[in-house]
């Protein structure tokens, strides 16, 4: 396994550095418009294995796969130990934003804050998040877009949604852990992917996450100001 396989949207500018890690079927292009609104701060946006142009980037099957690839892409970076970073997640970046961070910090980073989308606390139990209908799911999800999702995706969504949360890792961390989520899941008439008692819950876990709710979709949320907003704060 090999980060320099990674393909990674690198975008110069000044400190701290934004690492953003993407969703499970996206790619690092969902951040346009978060990278249009921090103009002038560096972005590191790598695409994830399984995704997109890393789609064939070989990894460990779930989010602690994924975190070893970040880390190599980090230790072999430009932006050394010394280096302060934001670290931001969307959906399943944001689960894997908690294990990713707590690895950079052991590793001599300097995290200065952690920004969860629409992730990182467990979902309510559902049939939706029964591991068996996660599998099924997201095989069908990978095998419809085959070119850009490879079947690793199934294995990283049960980690993600059935697995209990990492939020724990951050627990004995300072840096200040900020969680935003939609008002909406996939469209308008759809449920949130993450409820007050899922937030609750995770609160538990880490009680300093603060958290608040916009008026969006999973995907549409985006593009919202408060993102950039949130980046500035923690910066």
């Amino acid at each position: 396994m090999s980060s320099q396989d990674l393909v990674v949207h690198d975008r110069p500018g000044q400190g701290p550095t934004v690492l953003a890690l993407h969703g499970m079927s996206s790619t690092a292009e969902v951040w346009a418009d978060l990278e249009k609104r921090l103009a002038g701060q560096h972005l590191v946006a790598p695409n994830l294995p399984g995704r997109g142009p890393s789609r064939d980037v070989p990894a460990r099957p779930g989010l602690q796969g994924l975190s070893d690839v970040v880390l190599q892409l980090a230790a072999g970076s430009l932006w050394a130990p010394a280096g302060e970073l934001v670290v931001l997640g969307h959906s399943m970046g944001a689960f894997l934003a908690p294990i990713v961070a707590r690895r950079l910090v052991d590793a001599g980073f300097r995290v200065r804050g952690v920004l969860l989308l629409d992730g990182g606390p467990t979902p309510a139990p559902s049939f939706a998040t029964n591991p068996l209908v996660v599998r099924s799911l997201f095989t069908l999800v990978a095998l419809r877009m085959r070119s850009q999702l490879s079947l690793r995706a199934p294995y990283d969504a049960v980690d993600c949604l059935t697995r209990p949360t990492r939020l724990g890792l951050l627990a004995g961390l300072e840096m200040p852990v900020h969680l935003i989520v939609a008002s909406h899941g996939a469209g308008p008439d759809k449920p949130a992917f993450l409820s007050d008692a899922a937030i609750a819950a995770g609160q538990t876990v880490l009680p300093r996450m603060s958290w608040e709710r916009i008026d969006a979709t999973h995907e549409s949320m985006l593009g919202h100001p408060a993102l950039a907003e949130a980046v500035t704060m923690l910066s």
